[in-house]
């Protein structure tokens, strides 16, 4: 039994001041793995201009920055020893150290690079690869360190709409003992959906996609790219780490291949005029789950002379995704940028 991908359509009919009928459509879109529900709403033509943080970058870099190079040994907190024999993690330009505002019982913060400002554009491989090898070192020696540690993930506020209150680039590392209620549901659906089908979801999920072609992106080695079909955004980017079951099992060359992938994201992203963004990777630590690392990526922005937040109500308290984008357009949009 294969993946289903189920949706329906409402219709909305209404009239304008001269009495023409109009009519509005809402697609109503089943995830294939919980059911979970995202809408599919009327675009009247979502237009964008990225913000520019140039001006905010000279206030508040360098001296006031504590990520900046000549602060970041002085300002940042340092690990025990059996988590850091150093006090940090260091890959390449990338420092790992601990959060001074935990979010979990393990948390680090990941800085990329000293650049402070950095676009989109201006992210390359390297950067990315050596910002979640540290990531992963962290991880790993968290886990080493406590045998009560469970759930791992990696996660990415980029700029002030995603919610990240330094502009610096820096990723979130939590490693906790209790799930979030995104790994839980994940945990609990993905072995549902094995007992029930004999196959681990996301390998066949690559299958059933790729075959279809309607939102698969492509592969850079192991790295497989998708655009969900029920989105958590109006963009939702996937990426599977194929035939790989655990954090451990990630090499360096998995890394690159990613960061090159993510850079096509990115071309994606900035032709829609998106900026700004939320990344969660979920990274299994028990092997024995059989559930190869992903990651999701959804595009954050404001909307109009109020510069108003993309969530309102509909997201915030009914927990119900919206987009103005079709997963498919986006997809046959990032295929473009992936072939060349």
């Amino acid at each position: 039994m294969g993946i289903k991908f189920t949706k329906r359509e409402e219709w909305f009919s209404f009239y304008d001041g001269k009495g023409e009928q109009m009519d509005r459509k809402t697609e109503i879109r089943f995830d294939p793995l919980t059911g979970e529900t995202s809408r599919i709403i009327f675009d009247a033509g979502l237009t964008l201009t990225p913000p520019d943080y140039s001006e905010a970058a000279t206030n508040t870099g360098g001296k006031n920055c504590p990520f900046c190079p000549e602060n970041i040994l002085n300002m940042t907190p340092v690990f025990s020893k059996n988590i850091a024999e150093e006090g940090r993690i260091i890959a390449g330009d990338a420092i790992c150290f601990p959060n001074l505002f935990p979010y979990s019982k393990h948390n680090g913060v990941v800085v990329f690079s000293d650049q402070h400002y950095v676009r989109l554009a201006e992210f390359t491989s390297e950067m990315i690869t050596n910002a979640f090898m540290a990531a992963q070192i962290y991880i790993q020696n968290v886990v080493k360190s406590d045998p009560k540690a469970k759930y791992a993930s990696i996660n990415w506020n980029y700029l002030p709409y995603s919610g990240g209150s330094i502009l610096h680039p820096h990723l979130h590392v939590i490693v906790s003992e209790s799930a979030t209620n995104y790994q839980q549901r994940l945990n609990d659906d993905t072995e549902a959906f094995q007992e029930k089908t004999g196959s681990e979801y996301f390998e066949e999920l690559c299958k059933q996609e790729k075959v279809a072609g309607e939102r698969w992106i492509g592969e850079k080695g192991k790295i497989a790219w998708m655009h969900a079909f029920a989105p958590k955004g109006h963009n939702d980017f996937l990426a599977i780490f194929q035939k790989t079951e655990s954090i451990l099992d990630i090499k360096k060359e998995d890394w690159n291949h990613f960061a090159k992938g993510l850079q096509v994201v990115f071309k994606v992203m900035e032709e829609q005029g998106f900026a700004s963004f939320n990344l969660l990777m979920q990274l299994p630590i028990d092997s024995q789950r059989k559930q190869p690392p992903h990651v999701r990526l959804i595009p954050r922005f404001t909307i109009g002379g109020l510069d108003t937040s993309d969530i309102n109500y509909f997201q915030a308290l009914h927990q119900e995704p919206l987009s103005y984008k079709y997963p498919e357009d986006i997809a046959a949009k990032a295929q473009g940028y992936f072939n060349q």
